[in-house]
């Protein structure tokens, strides 16, 4: 009977349901900001072919846009309680251009070769 009592408790409460109202937002948003996310992959490609190297601007706005998509998919699968945008500010990293540029060019960089020992 305590599960009964419990189940019933359950799904009286009125913040299950206002929290299944946002859900279905974000699932909207997340779908959306998915779109976006393909155009700019389209245009840094485009960027690349004709200018040889990618759009540092949308670079960073992609950084962005993957951290956004990242927060949704957390409130959405009960990770956070924290609702992403547009109920907190657009997400950003402080040096997110300079943090990006920095972790290209070590994961690029080349190791010296090691000399064989004889």
């Amino acid at each position: 009977m305590e599960v009964d009592e419990e189940l019933k408790a359950n799904v009286k409460k009125q913040s299950t349901w206002i929290r299944l109202i946002y859900m279905i937002f974000f699932v909207l948003f997340f779908n959306i900001a998915e779109l976006v996310a393909g155009v700019v992959v389209v245009v840094q490609f485009l960027s690349k072919l004709v200018t040889g190297k990618a759009n540092e601007q949308l670079s960073v706005f992609g950084q962005s846009l993957g951290i956004y998509l990242c927060e949704v998919m957390w409130f959405l699968t009960f990770h956070s309680e924290n609702m992403p945008y547009p109920c907190r500010p657009w997400p950003s990293k402080a040096g997110g251009k300079a943090k990006a540029t920095a972790a290209r060019k070590k994961a690029t960089a080349r190791k010296p070769a090691k000399k064989k020992k004889k």
